[in-house]
């Protein structure tokens, strides 16, 4: 971290560490559930590890939109040309790096998000400096394109949402980017815009955080209500009355707020959870950010791009060293995961005595050319 920081972008910087800190446990538990678990037993457990699934993952996309806003804040707000086409060629150069490491470790790893995350970056250069009100509009566009697409493309192109593929023929790719992978453009990218927006609001200011903290909340409980009232409580009961049965399960996977498929209720949960967390790390890291026992959390924040390659080749492999082959039981998993994260958070702590940043950071660094000084703006 820059010594020459104010300590308002300092802490602001420490936050977002923070909670990827807490969206790295959330990431663990979701994908060695999904690698190494046989049968999910018992229900209240398997219920209970599910409301993680696709917020860790949107709360990541959306503290890299933060992560944008804080970069990008100076050129956007000046408006200087210069600075603005310096930092454009900084995320494209970042979005290239993280497109090609995503498509090569999709290879072995199916859950890849990285090279979905080359493609949000490619898009957010050339909306970074965009006005509120237009990015408003895009995230609410991306939001109900997905339902469209949801209904449309099966039938009429014969693309069905539920399957992937890691084949590298340009339609594959493309049908996986924006319809059939994980995290689609549309809605995830959404995720991204909400953060940078967020990024852009004064994060120092504990009214702003409140404020987050409560409109997180109301999205979380509003949209999970509806949810619940639509498919639990009578709303469907009311529909199958009205309507052939076959219609309406197919329409009512528009109301749900699981991750898959991402319907609007999720992205809306999505952000609030995100909302939420950073309000609360943004607090936790203004007041206590230097405090020894907060410092091994941060450092693994700070080395998430590693942490996860690491969890996705040496986490799913590691059982398998030890006799423990998959499929293992849930209670099992998820003792995993707490260890895994522990070890985890040790190796973080130890690298970041030695080295600035993580290996995989490093490259991407030293790769995309991040050193270099971009033009001076008005301080």
């Amino acid at each position: 971290m820059s010594e020459t920081l104010s300590a308002p972008i300092s802490s602001r910087i420490l936050g977002l560490d923070l909670a990827r800190a807490l969206a790295i446990f959330g990431m663990l538990t979701v994908n060695f559930r999904a690698k190494l678990t046989g049968e999910e037993l018992p229900e209240w457990l398997l219920h209970l590890a599910e409301q993680i699934d696709g917020r860790a993952a949107a709360l990541f996309v959306f503290l890299a939109g933060m992560g944008v806003a804080l970069l990008t804040g100076k050129s956007r707000r000046w408006g200087d040309p210069a600075a603005l086409r310096a930092d454009r060629f900084l995320l494209l150069r970042r979005a290239l790096f993280l497109f090609v490491i995503g498509m090569a470790f999709r290879q072995i790893w199916d859950f890849d998000i990285l090279h979905f995350y080359g493609v949000y970056l490619f898009a957010v250069s050339f909306l970074f400096a965009a006005r509120e009100r237009w990015v408003v509009a895009i995230i609410a566009a991306l939001t109900f394109l997905f339902p469209l697409l949801y209904y449309v493309l099966p039938g009429q192109f014969g693309i069905p949402f539920w399957g992937t593929t890691e084949s590298l023929h340009p339609r594959e790719i493309a049908i996986d980017l924006f319809f059939q992978g994980y995290h689609p453009v549309a809605p995830w990218f959404a995720f991204l815009l909400a953060g940078m927006l967020v990024g852009r609001l004064d994060l120092s200011a504990r009214r702003t955080r409140r404020r987050m903290l409560v409109a997180g909340l109301l999205l979380v409980l509003v949209s999970e209500a509806l949810a619940q009232l639509l498919l639990n409580f009578g709303g469907l009961k009311l529909a199958f009355a009205l309507g052939p049965r076959e219609t309406v399960e197919a329409a009512a996977d528009v109301f749900g707020s699981d991750p898959y498929p991402p319907m609007p209720l999720f992205v809306t949960v999505g952000i609030g959870w995100a909302l939420t967390v950073s309000s609360l790390c943004l607090g936790i890291a203004g007041r206590w950010g230097k405090r020894p026992w907060l410092t091994p959390l941060i450092h693994t924040g700070q080395l998430a791009l590693s942490v996860y390659i690491f969890h996705g080749t040496v986490g799913i492999w590691a059982p398998g060293w030890f006799g423990y082959e998959p499929p293992q039981s849930l209670p099992w998993v998820l003792g995993y995961c707490v260890i895994f994260y522990a070890v985890t958070i040790l190796l973080a702590t130890l690298w970041r005595r030695a080295f600035a940043r993580g290996p995989v950071e490093s490259a991407m660094r030293w790769l995309t050319g991040s050193r270099r000084a971009r033009p001076a703006v008005p301080q």
